[in-house]
């Protein structure tokens, strides 16, 4: 789209497009990982370089799973916990819960509140093939509603293991934690945001299927913009990719400020730890 096309539309576009980065809204990208992955080569990967990004593109923090903790049951959570504590400011995260490993998870809980920065969990049920219902998981749900928590989940439809209709169970038996659905459940997105729009506790996150054609605006005219919230997968992804897919989305400026920063706040400042 020329500047001229979007004359009288996006500012925030417009501003984006002419500075080549969206400098009057810090951003914060709540669903990212950091570290080396397995099988593949992901040039960003390192703390130091994902800095560099979100100096770069101006994010201001983000919330992180490395993926040590996803698929190490050894070092578990330790990378996460080392991130926080060396930039406070910038680096927020989830502890990762892997249900085949749970050895040590009172005392991980037990210094979860002593632990600056923590907001929350992530689990990634298709990947450790178990079902996000499973009795493995309640410890961690109850703990999370009783501090108001964020739990991030991989969702997808027709899974077996993290379906958007178990996020309907789950949110209504536990009504103070804050259901994220990572990718929006791509197959089964449309009750992703029904559900989004009638359960107070569940939002949208746009990694992946926020790339889709008409997706943003979808997801903003049914569910609302204070339902979505940013997540990019980074560093599998440049976050200024998804930035995109929300600025010239066709969606009002201030339901842009919703998604990139407003929402984020909203959630961690709610936060009882």
């Amino acid at each position: 789209m020329s500047l001229q096309g979007m004359k009288n539309r996006s500012k925030l576009a417009r501003e984006f497009v002419e500075q080549g980065r969206l400098s009057s809204i810090p951003i914060i990208d709540m669903h990212t990982h950091m570290g080396a992955f397995y099988g593949t080569y992901l040039p960003e990967a390192g703390l130091e370089t994902m800095l560099d990004t979100m100096d770069r593109e101006h994010i201001a923090w983000i919330i992180s799973a490395p993926h040590s903790a996803l698929f190490d049951p050894v070092g578990g959570n330790t990378e996460i916990v080392a991130a926080m504590a060396q930039h406070p400011q910038r680096i927020r995260g989830y502890y990762t819960v892997n249900p085949h490993y749970l050895d040590g998870l009172e005392e991980d809980l037990a210094a979860f509140d002593r632990t600056y920065g923590y907001v929350g969990f992530k689990l990634l049920p298709d990947y450790h093939k178990y079902p996000l219902t499973g009795d493995c998981y309640r410890r961690i749900y109850e703990f999370a509603n009783e501090r108001g928590l964020l739990l991030l989940s991989h969702t997808w439809g027709h899974s077996l293991y993290n379906p958007p209709q178990m996020i309907a169970e789950l949110a209504h038996t536990y009504p103070n934690v804050q259901f994220l659905l990572g990718h929006s459940a791509p197959g089964e997105t449309d009750y992703a945001i029904a559900l989004a729009k009638r359960q107070p506790n569940v939002y949208l996150e746009l990694c992946d299927t926020g790339r889709l054609n008409g997706m943003v605006g979808k997801m903003v005219r049914e569910a609302g913009s204070e339902k979505v919230i940013f997540g990019t997968d980074f560093p599998w992804y440049d976050p200024h990719y998804m930035l995109g897919s929300v600025l010239f989305s066709g969606i009002a400026d201030d339901e842009m400020r919703n998604i990139l920063h407003n929402n984020a706040v909203r959630l961690v400042g709610r936060i009882n730890k």
